[in-house]
This record gives C-alpha cells, sequence and structure tokens, in this order.
C-alpha cells in the first residue's frame, strides 16, 4: 500500500549520498520487486530550492524548501550526514524537526544528522548513538544527553533513530520497522543478506 503522507530527506551541501541509499530505494513507492506492507513517496528538501552537491560530486536538486515543508504531508524527517552541520546550523531546520517531534512524527538521523540533532536538544532525553560521544561534546557543547548515548551503529527510542556512520542497514532496519515498511522477520533477513554479501530471494520468499 502507498501510503499518503511522504518520507521527506533533507539535501545538503556535501551530504554523504551512500547513508540514506539503502533507506530511502526500498522504502519508495517507485521500488516495486519486493512485496511491502507500506511503500512511501520520496520527497527531498533543502534549506532553500537550490541545488547542493553531494560528497560524491551529485548535482542534488529539492523538491521543496524547508519552510515549505507541510508536516502534514510528512510521514518522516530523515537528516543525511554531511560536514554542513559542523558548519551550518539553519534555524529553520531545527523548528522543522521540532514541529515533527511534537507531532510525534518520527526522525532519523545519521553521522552528521545526529550532530544537529543533539545541538538542539533532541538527543537529550532519548537512547542514541552517533560518530562518538566526545565527538558530539566537541561540536554540540549544548549536548546534554551523554548518559543516553550507546556506541551502536544505530538506536531507536522514542520516534528518533540515530546512526554511526557505519550503522546504515541497521538504520534502515530501524526505519522500516518504525514506518512499517516489511515484516520485521523479512527485515533481519534482509539486513543479515546484506551483510553476507549474497542476495537469496528463496529465502526472502519464506520470510514476507
Amino acid at each position: 500500500m502507498t501510503t499518503s503522507k511522504s518520507v521527506f530527506l533533507f539535501l545538503c551541501p556535501g551530504m554523504a549520498d551512500w547513508e540514506p541509499a539503502y533507506t530511502i530505494s526500498l522504502l519508495s513507492d517507485q521500488y516495486t520487486d519486493i512485496p511491502k506492507n507500506n511503500s512511501y513517496p520520496v520527497r527531498t528538501f533543502g534549506v532553500t530550492q537550490e541545488p547542493v552537491r553531494s560528497v560524491g560530486g551529485l548535482t542534488l536538486v529539492p523538491d521543496f524548501s524547508v519552510d515549505n515543508v507541510n508536516i502534514d504531508d510528512v510521514a518522516m524527517v530523515i537528516l543525511p550526514g554531511s560536514i554542513y552541520y559542523e558548519k551550518e546550523d539553519p534555524d529553520q531546520l531545527a523548528s522543522l524537526i521540532s514541529r515533527c517531534t511534537q507531532a510525534q512524527i518520527p526522525v532519523a538521523a545519521i553521522c552528521g544528522g545526529t550532530l544537529f540533532l543533539a545541538r538542539h536538544g533532541f538527543l537529550d532525553d532519548v537512547r542514541h548513538t552517533s560518530a562518538g560521544n566526545e565527538w558530539l561534546k566537541a561540536h554540540a557543547p549544548q549536548y546534554q544527553g551523554e548518559q543516553y548515548y550507546t556506541p551502536s551503529p544505530s538506536i531507536s527510542d522514542k520516534g528518533i533513530i540515530t546512526a554511526n556512520p557505519l550503522g546504515f542497514l541497521e538504520f534502515a532496519a530501524h526505519i522500516f520497522l518504525e514506518l512499517d515498511v516489511f515484516p520485521s522477520a523479512f527485515i533481519d533477513q534482509l539486513v543479515s543478506m546484506t551483510k553476507g554479501g549474497y542476495f537469496d530471494a528463496d529465502a526472502l520468499n519464506g520470510a514476507e
């Protein structure tokens, strides 16, 4: 079933192309090879609608500016990694994330995206992970969530999903669970096969 709400991916300069790629490709309503409980349109947004260049050199054009994202249309916001967050701190993005959390709309962040959440207090009372607790404290002096930090590939807690830069598979798994994209047994199989480097369609069919 394709939902009426969309997953919104933030595009920023230096975005780490690979970190959200596995996630958005499989949950997207454009990918129909594997049956899903729910599929989602994927929309992109930036601070503006000006094109940005990813770390891999791709030119990406946001569908929306952050000011034009209507949270009534949002199923989840995903913040990918980028060194952008170490240099920039857009108030409009913090406002959007705040409105999402108040409306109990899940937010997922990986690598540098977790830094943005830490800087604005979104990780102060939820279990979370990142690229290192000291790294978070060094780049986000306002961060008060040290007691909740866990060195893990990815963690989901209270509608906030966070991931280490190398935890993009576990990040995807938590997002799939949160959005009910696939059954949990299927997700476990999919992650295991991806890590093992061998796709077994027969085994996946048995897990659906």
